[in-house]
């Protein structure tokens, strides 16, 4: 049975540019085993962590956005939690059918094809960016962290905008929050 709730780490519902095309409502769950050397999100590690958020209320926040084009999913792993994500984004997509999915994980895409929870996830997502961040081999281009790590599309949804997800780094963006802190979000460039 699939839990009614989904643990969060943190959410843009305000949308970002800096995770892919189009303006993108952005959802890093929380709890990751893997420990990458300058992971952006450390904080998103603990399983403990993060807040509970009831499915339903977070399908009906997403569907109820104007100017959506997206949703990107990044962490933590989001594939910890394929079975609550598959939920979400089976009743997100069933309101919304245009909105294209983009996901990042530290699995390798042959690897989440042999965990039968994956497949499903697998099923509704346009671009999976695949591979632990690793540090030394981040050579600021695309959207993803490290040049380990792949823009695979498993859709031709986004086609027209690989060329701008694997060229150089766009950009960051500072969000501001309801409690008065600032967010940062997108790939940071590394200075060498």
């Amino acid at each position: 049975m699939t839990k009614s709730t989904i643990r969060i780490f943190d959410l843009c519902r305000t949308g970002t540019h800096a995770l892919g095309p189009g303006l993108r409502y952005a959802i890093w769950v929380q709890g990751c085993h893997r420990r990458c050397k300058g992971c952006i999100t450390p904080e998103s590690r603990l399983f403990e962590g993060g807040t509970e958020i009831d499915i339903d209320s977070l399908v009906s926040d997403i569907v109820n956005r104007d100017g959506i084009d997206g949703i990107t999913i990044s962490g933590g792993e989001p594939f910890l939690q394929a079975v609550e994500l598959f939920s979400l984004l089976k009743k997100v997509l069933c309101q919304k059918p245009n909105l294209t999915v983009i996901i990042y994980t530290g699995f390798v895409r042959e690897e989440l094809y042999k965990l039968p929870e994956a497949s499903n996830l697998l099923a509704l997502t346009d671009i999976l960016i695949d591979g632990e961040y690793v540090e030394e081999l981040n050579d600021n281009k695309g959207i993803r962290g490290s040049s380990n790590q792949r823009v695979i599309p498993l859709t031709n949804r986004l086609e027209d905008y690989l060329p701008m997800m694997i060229g150089g780094r766009r950009f960051v963006e500072r969000v501001a929050s309801c409690e008065s802190t600032f967010t940062t979000i997108g790939i940071p460039i590394k200075i060498k």
